[in-house]
């Protein structure tokens, strides 16, 4: 599940940078943070991570169970999820490359992530929301966003990504009651506030969807919920739940993090890097499948 590597990482830049890619794992209408134990319940997911993820799913069963989709495998069981993305003709389209970016700028502060700990980043429920470095739909590949907003963007058959980016400051708690409170955005400066004292690596996720030549019907399965119709894309949100090994974890949190550095796919500041999924990192497969 490691390699041995004569790059470990790409330098030092001041601030802590690991990345990780991933390929989708499956769809379920299941949401094991909000309706824990109520399978069916949830609108469509797409899963990616630990691939046994479902409405039951606990802390210990994530953590001991299942393979994974991302760099280095069964090492990395987090569970990783956001609504699935739909073509309006009984399709869901599937990412060509996801990439996870685990960051600080404080990594004189940043602490290792508590397996079990449960996040939800972004817009959930509401019929919209204000694009930010946060939340945002563009068109472009890695480097070259363009055409940022708050909707699915028709890139003329550029590549689609969505970015989802969690918060950073940590009360001490692995969940709460409406599962963000427990959490806090900071700006990369900030000091994290008293009531969230300890930083935390910052996790955006990514999401690179293969251009297409029309996105006529195109929307998020959370879009359209009983009476609920919102834009297409304006749910844009993701959930995580840690379950990194815990040695594999410290590799990149000592390497990465601590010693501010960017480590690029699966490189963790050592002579040891995350197993790759294949040759180009990314998704081989259909990206258009039946809705299950």
């Amino acid at each position: 599940m490691t390699e041995p590597t004569s790059t470990p990482d790409n330098g030092t830049v001041g601030d802590g940078q690991f990345r990780a890619a991933c390929q989708y794992s499956h769809f379920a209408y299941d949401d094991p943070i909000v309706h824990p134990g109520e399978p069916g319940r949830s609108h469509l997911h797409m899963f990616f991570g630990n691939t046994e993820v479902h409405a039951g799913t606990t802390t210990a069963s994530l953590v001991d169970s299942g393979g994974s989709t991302c760099n280095g495998f069964e090492l990395n069981r987090s569970g990783y999820w956001t609504p699935a993305l739909l073509d309006g003709r009984g399709n869901t389209v599937v990412p060509e490359m996801i990439i996870l970016y685990y960051k600080t700028k404080q990594p004189e502060v940043v602490q290792r992530m508590p397996q079990g700990l449960k996040m939800i980043a972004g817009n959930a429920s509401a019929e919209t929301f204000t694009a930010n470095q946060y939340l945002f739909w563009s068109c472009g590949d890695s480097g070259g966003a363009y055409d940022v907003g708050n909707r699915i963007p028709d890139c003329k058959g550029d590549t689609i990504n969505a970015t989802i980016v969690f918060p950073q400051c940590w009360d001490g708690r692995l969940d709460s009651p409406d599962h963000r409170s427990h959490m806090y955005y900071a700006s990369d400066r900030e000091v994290c506030p008293a009531s969230h004292p300890t930083r935390l690596p910052q996790i955006s996720i990514l999401l690179y969807f293969p251009g297409q030549s029309s996105i006529a019907g195109w929307h998020l399965s959370s879009d359209r919920t009983g009476s609920f119709n919102s834009g297409p894309g304006a749910t844009l949100h993701a959930d995580w739940w840690g379950g990194w090994n815990d040695e594999a974890m410290d590799l990149w949190i000592d390497g990465c993090m601590k010693a501010a550095r960017n480590c690029s796919f699966g490189q963790t500041g050592t002579n040891r890097i995350l197993a790759r999924l294949n040759g180009f990192q990314n998704y081989a497969g259909p990206y258009v499948l039946p809705l299950p």
